[in-house]
C-alpha cells in the first residue's frame, strides 16, 4: 500500500479528478487513503456492490457524501450501473486536452471492475480478493481520457476494531489480516442486534458447520472452514443484504 500512496503523491500534479471506490456495505470504514496532494482534487465518490447493500441507506449514504462530491452507487460488474459516471466524467472541464482520472479505493472494493465496465473491455485484472492490483498503470477509457489503475490504499493504521471486521467481513482485506472466526462472531453479533435473526442464525459457526456436514474426524465442528464459508456466502449476498454503518453514525 506504501508502494501505491508513493506512485500516486508523484503523479499528483498530472491527475485532475479523483475516482473513489468505496465498498457500499461499509462507506466508512473503506474510505481510501488519499495523499495529500490528492485532497483538493475534483472527487467523485462510487459506492460499489450496491447489489449487496441495503438500498434505503445506500440513498441515504448518497445523499451525505453528496454534500461533498458527486456520488454514485454502482455494480462493477454490470457496465450499465457506471454509464452515471462515464457520463460525468466526459462532462468535466478541461484544463488539457486530455483529462486524467486516478481510479482509487482500498483493496477489493472492485476497482478493477470498475474500470472494465467503464472502458467496456477487460483493461484491468478483476478477482474477488485484496491485493491483486500490485503496480500503477494508464489505461485509455476513450478519446480524451485516461484511467489510473492503482493498488488497494488503506489509512496506515485501521483506526477501530469495529472498521476492521467491517473490512474484513466485506472482503477488503487479505486472509491473513484477521481470524475468520474472530470476524463472523463480530458479524452475528451484529445482524443480531440489527433484527436480522434469521441471517444471524446462518452466520453462527456451530450451527452452519453442523448443517453443512463440516465435521473432522470424532465429530468436531471445523469451525474455521465454517467461518471461511460463511463470509464467503455473505460476499456473495446468499445472507442477505447489509450495510453495516449509518452515515449519521460513522
Amino acid at each position: 500500500m506504501a508502494a501505491g500512496l508513493r506512485a500516486l503523491e508523484s503523479l499528483a500534479t498530472l491527475i485532475d479528478v479523483v475516482l473513489e471506490v468505496r465498498d457500499a456495505r461499509a462507506p466508512a470504514a473503506s474510505a481510501a487513503a488519499l495523499p495529500a496532494r490528492l485532497r483538493g482534487k475534483t472527487r467523485m465518490v462510487l459506492l460499489n456492490r450496491a447489489d449487496l447493500a441495503d438500498e434505503a441507506l445506500t440513498r441515504r449514504w448518497l445523499t451525505s457524501l453528496g454534500t461533498r462530491h458527486e456520488t454514485f452507487a454502482t455494480i462493477g460488474t454490470q457496465a450499465s450501473s457506471v454509464r452515471p459516471v462515464r457520463d460525468a466524467l466526459a462532462r468535466l472541464p478541461r484544463r488539457r486536452p486530455t483529462l486524467h482520472v486516478a481510479v482509487i479505493g482500498a483493496p477489493n472494493t472492485g476497482k478493477s471492475s470498475i474500470i472494465n465496465a467503464l472502458a467496456r473491455r477487460k483493461a484491468a485484472i478483476a478477482q474477488n480478493r485484496a491485493g491483486v492490483t500490485r503496480h500503477v498503470r494508464w489505461l485509455a477509457l476513450g478519446p480524451g481520457i485516461q484511467l489510473l489503475d492503482t493498488p488497494g490504499v488503506l489509512a496506515p493504521k485501521i483506526v477501530s476494531r469495529d472498521a476492521a471486521w467491517k473490512l474484513a467481513a466485506t472482503g477488503c482485506l487479505p486472509e491473513s489480516a484477521y481470524d475468520p472466526e474472530d470476524v463472523v462472531e463480530h458479524l452475528a453479533a451484529w445482524l443480531r442486534a440489527h433484527g436480522a435473526a434469521r441471517a444471524a442464525e446462518q452466520a453462527d459457526v456451530e450451527v452452519f458447520a453442523r448443517a453443512r456436514g463440516m465435521l473432522r474426524k470424532g465429530g468436531e465442528v471445523d469451525r474455521a472452514g465454517a467461518a471461511r464459508k460463511i463470509l464467503t456466502e455473505l460476499r456473495a449476498g446468499t445472507l442477505g443484504r447489509f450495510t453495516f454503518e449509518v452515515p449519521d453514525e460513522a
